[in-house]
């Protein structure tokens, strides 16, 4: 009994299959990317393993109606964890938001949906944007950390929490400190009420306690005396001798 019989490379054909599927969710998760391989395909195209026949076949794809559908039913199933738990940040991005999450979904195509996940992935974009000076704002950073700090309280187990060495010393797994450079009750209050916070907000620091042990985020400025106790247990901890092997 004879082998069937094969017909070109396997291993090409993969890769091809690869690229053809890489290209065809770029186009659905970004029209920016869409309208560019149907203006100048050459160009947009360039560098993946295609075989002309998928050349053609993604060309008539990108201009069929029906991608704008499928774009919009993508960008909605991926916007919901975000505004699930960073919806602070997003208001506050305002008009920017709309650039930043174009450059965002193309840059991290889609793998986990889940709120924990997603945040955890736009929360890093974010922070490389700033860093890159493209996006400036004086309550980013602090809003973010805040948001950020919040969803890891809220959906990691004190186990997940330990080996992401997020649980912070002198405190309950479940508690975490993010302290402000501005006053984070008028910012926080004027964001919740969907209002763009003011430029005048009192400076300062602003150790700002997270406690999330009953399932609900807690939050509350901490005074001189808490802050001190807070360090005197990290101190003790880290004196304490280790368990005795």
């Amino acid at each position: 009994m004879t082998a069937p019989a094969r017909f070109g490379n396997g291993s090409a054909e993969v890769m091809s299959l690869e690229a053809y599927q890489e290209i065809f969710c770029r186009m659905v998760a970004s029209a920016a990317f869409r309208d560019r391989v149907i203006g100048d395909p050459d160009k947009a195209l360039d560098g993946f393993d295609l075989t002309e026949r998928e050349r053609r076949r993604l060309l008539t794809v990108a201009s069929q109606p029906g991608m704008r559908v499928n774009t919009a039913i993508h960008r909605a199933n991926r916007l919901t964890p975000l505004d699930q738990t960073l919806p602070l940040t997003c208001f506050l991005l305002g008009e920017r938001l709309r650039v930043l999450l174009d450059r965002y979904w193309l840059e991290n195509p889609a793998e986990n949906l889940q709120a924990p996940s997603e945040c955890e992935r736009f929360s890093a974009f974010l922070e490389r944007e700033m860093l890159a000076g493209r996006v400036t704002d004086p309550y980013l950073e602090e809003v973010l950390r805040f948001e950020r700090t919040c969803t890891q309280l809220r959906f990691f187990t004190e186990a997940e929490l330990g080996r992401r060495g997020l649980i912070s010393r002198g405190l309950p797994p479940l508690v975490s400190v993010v302290t402000f450079r501005h006053d984070p009750l008028q910012l926080l209050e004027a964001l919740a009420n969907f209002a763009m916070p003011p430029a005048n907000i009192i400076e300062g620091e602003f150790p700002l306690l997270i406690d999330c042990r009953s399932g609900e985020v807690d939050f509350r400025l901490l005074d001189a005396a808490a802050v001190a106790a807070i360090r005197q247990a990290v101190m003790d901890e880290s004196a304490s001798p280790g368990p005795v092997r």
